[in-house]
């Protein structure tokens, strides 16, 4: 500013001084020098700095050629320089002009560095040429490879310093905004000659680029690896260690590697992918291969991905929602169309041939008879059979998945749809047959004859047997899903995923949102077991399931029951109990029993030859509890018994029921104590002139009927009876009950008081 400007400068006011006035404008003019001088110094260290940028950058060039590593030297002092100027900006903030200055250096430093990476660059891409790259090398190696050897290490070596002197922002090979994981410049280098390979082969119009075979490329990439892995760990990874990079962890050259080889099937993937959403078989097939060859590198070469945030081959597709509703509903589709496949067959239900049922366990095991020892084994049904492997084909498809969420998905929405389906399928076919065969008609005079007023005898078309098989192969098929749900209820797999829900619930609850609200109750009665990892993904199916087996071996019990009612009916009406006869006591059973036996005996061994042991025994004590019940009802309350008629009974019992029933068990008579204890009072001696001293002998079976009878009415005399009743072997029967079965022997009808 002129002294012109200075003396016109509106400095004035009206209440200014002449002094006042004169101190005002020296004030204003030193501050100028002062921002004039401050300008100046600016521009003399923007020079400089500039000046020793150049310098810096024109040394490194001249070194480079010859001594790659002196090379690098002055590269980190303008690194240096670069970062201690935005240092100072950034402590001491100024004007635009350092920032330009910092700009400029930045520009320098990359400049530089572009141009000594492909000075070094063209130095190991011809160490590589020499050893024939990407020819597989495996040591040991030749006199004449050695020496080349040496060319590579140092090439590779000088790559790495240039790498490392970079500050880790500084380090820019990627355009902004597509930063990768730093692979190794060396190591990066030569995975070019191998993505060049691979897209040759799977890029092109190779007949090895087919959409239908990933397992193709897939192969091809774990073959290279294979190839080179001792190369790479034997030679390379020693370089790298004696680098002296300083990163955490330990930079590991074969994951690099294979990181890298990654990249070309993502690329491949991203392509293909799209290609084939409408293609679900091949769709289906390409995640699988994908997910088995993400395990494979785990498995074969121990492979980690370089940070844990990176990505593996399979998240390519599962990380985009599109893709993975694509794969997701094929596998449902897939798993629904062979369900209905299973269950349209007309052999769904029939026994599985013997080599091919034997092994129905998800573990495969055989799915044997609960009892101890019992050499039978369940053969499954066809469908069952079936379904337990169809189910287990869609573990097998998502077990290698690694979200947690997405797995719960098939768990939820295919594997516990499909047994709840099953389960609904038998269950109405139970209710089928329970309408059609058990529910008694009601008998009209002049219509059917008398015997389709229960189920089918033996005697019509089809018969109990008939039945028994029908409801067997239903029995049969909740047996067999049943035990695959032990089975999977204990595999690794599903408890593992069962501990991750109850660590995070949100993810499952994320599922269990999105379901409709028809959907089976298998998969709804989850929600309230998220914290409760003592609780199994299957326990809702398995409770089912073993319902379903209780409420068929209910209805094995019916069948035969009411087969017995039926062919029992001469039995009941005969009338010759309460006669007495000067003939010896009966030493047989009673003809009209023969029918009834003979029915109950094939029906029994039908089951025990089927059924597990265990399960069995549970249907063959029931089956004795309703033929008791039988006999109660209709011989015992409605009937008198003379001595002779009395012994019949016994007879019956133990010629008859109890010695059939030896077949199965040892001691059948205590399936039915009721009755046993009734044939015993029915055949106790009478003697009309004992009385109660005859208790004082204390002697087994030597009391007469009316000492009895009167001592069930005294209550004072209940302790001695009881231990009578004790010597009788009678524990079941209640007084009156026994009070009700004396009264029915024509002996005591003369004697009682």
């Amino acid at each position: 500013m002129s002294q012109s400007q200075i003396l016109n400068f509106p400095f004035k006011t009206e209440k200014d001084t002449p002094f006042q006035r004169k101190r005002r404008v020296a004030r204003y003019a030193n501050s100028t020098l002062e921002n004039k001088l401050r300008t100046t110094e600016y521009a003399k260290s923007y020079i400089k700095a500039l000046l020793v940028a150049s310098e810096l950058s024109t040394k490194s060039l001249n070194l480079v050629k010859k001594d790659p590593e002196a090379a690098i030297v002055p590269f980190r002092q303008l690194t240096k320089l670069r970062a201690h100027v935005k240092n100072q900006i950034d402590q001491e903030p100024q004007d635009g002009s350092y920032q330009n200055l910092v700009n400029q250096l930045e520009k320098s430093q990359h400049k530089l560095w572009k141009e000594l990476n492909q000075v070094l660059e063209n130095n190991f891409k011809d160490s590589l040429q020499s050893l024939n790259w990407p020819t597989p090398i495996r040591p040991p190696y030749g006199l004449q490879l050695r020496s080349k050897l040496e060319g590579f290490e140092k090439a590779f070596h000088h790559l790495l310093l240039l790498q490392k002197s970079l500050e880790p922002e500084d380090d820019k090979t990627e355009p902004p905004g597509e930063k990768k994981v730093e692979i190794p410049i060396p190591i990066a280098i030569m995975l070019q000659d191998l993505s060049l390979r691979f897209r040759f082969h799977f890029e092109g119009s190779k007949p090895t680029n087919r959409l239908d075979k990933p397992e193709w490329y897939l192969s091809h990439v774990k073959t290279t690896a294979s190839s080179h892995l001792p190369f790479l760990v034997t030679t390379v990874q020693p370089i790298v260690d004696s680098a002296g990079l300083d990163q955490t962890p330990r930079i590991s050259v074969k994951d690099f590697f294979i990181y890298g080889l990654q990249q070309d099937v993502a690329r491949k993937l991203k392509k293909t992918i799209p290609r084939i959403l409408n293609q679900p078989s091949w769709l289906s097939h390409t995640v699988h291969e994908v997910l088995e060859f993400d395990k494979s590198l785990e498995n074969e070469f121990a492979y980690t991905p370089p940070r844990s945030s990176d990505k593996r081959s399979a998240d390519v597709i599962l990380d985009n929602p599109e893709w993975f509703g694509a794969w997701f509903a094929a596998e449902r589709q897939f798993a629904q169309t062979r369900y209905d496949e299973i269950i349209q067959d007309r052999q769904a239900f029939e026994a599985e041939a013997e080599e091919e049922g034997e092994d129905i366990g998800s573990n495969g095991k055989s799915l044997g008879s609960g009892g101890g020892g019992d050499p039978r084994n369940i053969k499954g049904t066809k469908s069952s059979v079936k379904i337990l492997n169809l189910i287990e084909s869609v573990t097998e498809a998502y077990r290698l998945v690694p979200s947690l969420q997405q797995r719960f998905r098939f768990l939820v929405e295919i594997q516990l749809t499909l047994l709840g389906h099953y389960h609904q399928r038998i269950y109405s076919a139970l209710d089928s047959f329970e309408a059609l065969s058990l529910i008694r008609s009601v008998p009209v005079p002049g219509a059917l004859p008398e015997s389709v007023t229960g189920v089918m005898t033996a005697t019509e078309t089809g018969g109990t047997i008939s039945a028994l098989k029908r409801l067997y192969r239903w029995w049969a098929s909740a047996y067999t899903i049943g035990e695959g749900i032990r089975d999977w209820s204990e595999d690794d797999f599903f408890l593992d995923m069962q501990y991750q829900v109850s660590q995070n619930p949100k993810e499952a609850q994320t599922v269990m949102d999105s379901l409709p609200a028809h959907e089976n109750m298998f998969a709804l009665s989850l929600s309230s077991n998220w914290e409760t990892p003592s609780n199994s993904f299957f326990a809702e199916a398995l409770n089912a399931f073993d319902m379903l087996s209780q409420r068929i071996e209910k209805l094995f019990v019916k069948i035969v029951a009411k087969e017995w009612a039926t062919n029992a009916r001469e039995y009941a009406k005969k009338d010759t109990w309460w006669q007495t006869s000067s003939e010896q006591l009966p030493g047989e059973i009673s003809s009209e029993l023969y029918v009834p036996l003979q029915g109950l005996r094939i029906a029994c061994q039908f089951l025990y030859s089927t059924l597990p042991l265990s399960d069995y025994l549970s249907v063959y004590r029931s089956i004795c509890e309703e033929i008791q019940e039988w006999y109660w009802r209709n011989i015992i309350t409605q009937n008198q018994f003379s001595k002779q008629g009395s012994s019949q009974l016994e007879a019956d019992m133990t010629l008859g029921i109890w010695k059939t029933g030896k077949q199965w068990v040892k001691k059948p008579e205590n399936y039915t104590k009721r009755l046993k204890e009734a044939t015993k009072l029915l055949t106790m001696t009478f003697d009309g002139e004992q009385d109660k001293d005859a208790l004082a002998s204390q002697a087994p079976f030597n009391l007469s009927y009316n000492v009895f009878m009167k001592y069930l009415a005294d209550p004072k005399q209940q302790s001695v009876l009881q231990a009578e009743l004790g010597k009788l072997g009678i524990e079941v029967l209640s007084y009156g009950q026994m009070r009700d079965v004396l009264r029915r022997r024509n002996d005591m009808l003369h004697n009682w008081n």
